[in-house]
């Protein structure tokens, strides 16, 4: 990883073809995207807006070229530019300028919400799209003896109704793990441990808090129309606060002996866990916004 950082700080052309190589390589493997997202961050959080602007350009035209010659439409670049590279790069200017990781983070939110309302312009009812499209996952379900006819109509009217807000939360979570990266990227190479204590104290506002404890009753409340974009909205804010969990169980494991160990378990249970655990870290994120577990356990000592 540190190599990498370095070869991207060597200029925009080494910056560019870092992106490029990386972005081709996620339309095989989707999470490799996250690094060439990455890419772009630290040359925005190191160098600035015109270097940015010249790795957004010079790695634009390359994919542009590539997708061209591979799927004949160099299209798909703008969209790679305008969805994946363009945001990161607007949040790494936010994060230089302010130095804070928090307010970076709620910004995030705004794109979030960007996701949420071009699905609603685009799709028009977005759980009819996606009941439509996930119908034939539900007949296969049938098929293999997994499901019953009559269990797959419910799962799928479920499913498709939280959709909405699954892919927005995807997309945003993406995006911050990019700029993560990157200021991880960028501590390693410069202030090395910055990061480290930087995203410890991550903290939001408590009126994204107030949003979260609002939005609880619309994720157990089905509907139509009104509570259903409330529910898609309601999971982008408590995305953030899962981060905030995350954040909070880093600061306070920081005060214990095998730190490392229980940080480890922690990301195993997330693993194998997946839907419990991050219920868990998504209350401890909720909750620490009033009552702030790590100013209680700062003085704590080590256990």
């Amino acid at each position: 990883m540190k190599a990498l950082a370095s070869f991207v700080m060597r200029g925009p052309s080494q910056s560019a073809m870092a992106t490029t190589v990386l972005t081709m390589l996620a339309l095989i493997f989707p999470f490799v995207g996250i690094l060439g997202s990455a890419c772009v961050g630290l040359v925005f959080l190191r160098l600035g807006m015109m270097a940015g602007v010249k790795t957004l350009l010079l790695s634009t035209l390359a994919v542009g070229l590539l997708m061209g010659v591979v799927f004949g439409n160099p299209l798909p670049a703008l969209g790679i530019l305008l969805v994946a590279w363009l945001p990161i790069g607007l949040l790494g200017m936010l994060l230089r300028n302010t130095h804070s990781l928090g307010l970076t983070t709620q910004a995030g939110i705004g794109f979030g919400l960007l996701a949420i309302v071009l699905q609603y312009v685009v799709l028009g009812q977005p759980k009819v799209f996606w009941r439509e499209y996930l119908q034939p996952m539900g007949q296969s379900f049938v098929e293999a003896g997994l499901l019953d006819q009559a269990q797959s109509l419910p799962v799928i009217e479920q499913v498709s109704g939280v959709m909405c807000g699954v892919v927005a939360v995807l997309f945003l979570l993406q995006l911050l793990c990019s700029l993560y990266l990157a200021r991880w990227w960028q501590a390693v190479l410069y202030n090395p441990g910055g990061f480290a204590g930087e995203y410890r104290q991550l903290r939001v506002h408590w009126m994204v808090g107030l949003v979260g404890v609002l939005a609880l009753p619309a994720l157990l409340m089905p509907g139509e129309g009104g509570p259903a974009f409330f529910l898609c909205l309601g999971a982008v804010f408590l995305g953030v606060l899962f981060l905030q969990g995350l954040a909070v169980v880093h600061g306070v494991f920081k005060g214990l002996k095998s730190v490392q160990l229980w940080l480890v378990l922690t990301y195993l249970l997330l693993i194998v866990f997946m839907p419990q655990m991050v219920l868990v870290l998504t209350g401890i994120g909720l909750t620490d916004v009033w009552i702030d577990y790590r100013t209680r356990f700062k003085d704590k000592p080590s256990g």
